[in-house]
């Protein structure tokens, strides 16, 4: 093994365990007994967001399709590909990449060759990543208009800069040989001379800036879907807030999480972010973890039926994945 894949692994694992420890912290200070009772309570939300959820994935679903053109396969596709995507990385946060080979998988088995089903994939994933940034920025400003600047604290202005910056790196990045790497890892797989021209496919799938606007435009509109769901979540768990503190504490939350992505499954941080921004409203720390748990209680609900689908999947087709990880 290379010293630098053991790095890695060990890094991930350090990050995983800081991640469960931070977690657990809390948990124990807000009270174990007072989260879980209401998170009993919560359960008819669970009801609620399957149609909202599967709006968000109609949504996520029209934007991969979209880059993906021209000739993409059915809609239905993209629906299974995103589900299982989320799916698996949902439930298997110490794989980060195998929710997204698992969805090339799909898109591969409807006709898309190697080349455009990647490139589609990694561009797919840029555009998610950078709609968050206008996103994070209309809930800086409902909280700014809401209750000053002063709202804003150091740790939550870090979080948006570093999800700011890293967005504003991904594309040059890519330009720069992240579409080799990828390449590199797919011939392990096992699509050595399927897998040539990633590059090119790549670069040609990022020239096209209307089809990207619309793909973007499917992300900010699923990502704000995310309020409404934080909306009934709270008021399932007996404290209702307005729309418009809803939509702040996804979009702020989420900027938290996303900017701890060395952490799998932003574990604990997530956590953390909810009570931290839900505080700014009045919403007390055990509804903040209640409704981050909520959350993943929801990930789980949608994820377990995706993660069989692909280790059967994986057992029909042989697809190494176990080698592109690790």
């Amino acid at each position: 093994m290379r010293v630098p894949e053991r790095l890695r692994r060990y890094s991930t694992g350090l990050a995983l365990a800081l991640g469960l420890a931070l977690g657990g912290l809390l948990l124990a200070r807000v009270g174990i007994d007072r989260v879980f009772d209401l998170f009993a309570q919560a359960r008819w939300f669970l009801i609620l967001v399957l149609p909202l959820r599967l709006v968000q994935f109609a949504l996520t679903a029209t934007a991969w399709r979209t880059v993906c053109r021209p000739g993409p396969p059915r809609f239905r596709v993209f629906i299974v590909a995103r589900w299982l995507r989320e799916g698996v990385n949902s439930l298997l946060p110490v794989l980060p990449v195998a929710g997204l080979l698992a969805a090339v998988r799909v898109l591969l088995r409807a006709g898309v060759v190697v080349p455009l089903a990647v490139a589609a994939t990694i561009t797919d994933t840029t555009v998610e990543l950078v709609s968050q940034i206008p996103f994070t920025l209309l809930g800086l400003a409902l909280l700014v208009a809401e209750q000053g600047a002063g709202a804003v604290s150091v740790w939550m202005g870090s979080a948006v800069l570093l999800l700011c910056v890293l967005s504003a790196f991904l594309v040059p990045a890519q330009r720069l040989g992240v579409a080799r790497l990828a390449e590199r890892s797919a011939r392990r797989l096992g699509w050595a001379g399927r897998i040539d021209g990633l590059d090119a496919t790549l670069a040609g799938l990022q020239q096209h800036r209307r089809r990207l606007g619309v793909a973007a435009l499917c992300h900010l509109i699923a990502w704000m879907l995310g309020g409404v769901e934080v909306w009934l979540a709270l008021d399932a768990l007996g404290h209702p807030v307005r729309p418009g503190p809803a939509l702040v504490i996804e979009s702020l939350g989420y900027a938290i999480r996303g900017a701890a992505f060395l952490v799998p499954g932003a574990l604990g941080v997530q956590e953390g972010g909810f009570i931290l921004v839900c505080d700014l409203f009045g919403v007390p720390p055990a509804l903040g973890l209640a409704l981050s748990l909520v959350k993943r209680l929801r990930d789980v609900v949608f994820g377990v039926p995706s993660l069989a689908l692909w280790v059967r999947m994986e057992r029909r087709g042989g697809v190494a994945i176990r080698a592109a990880t690790g």
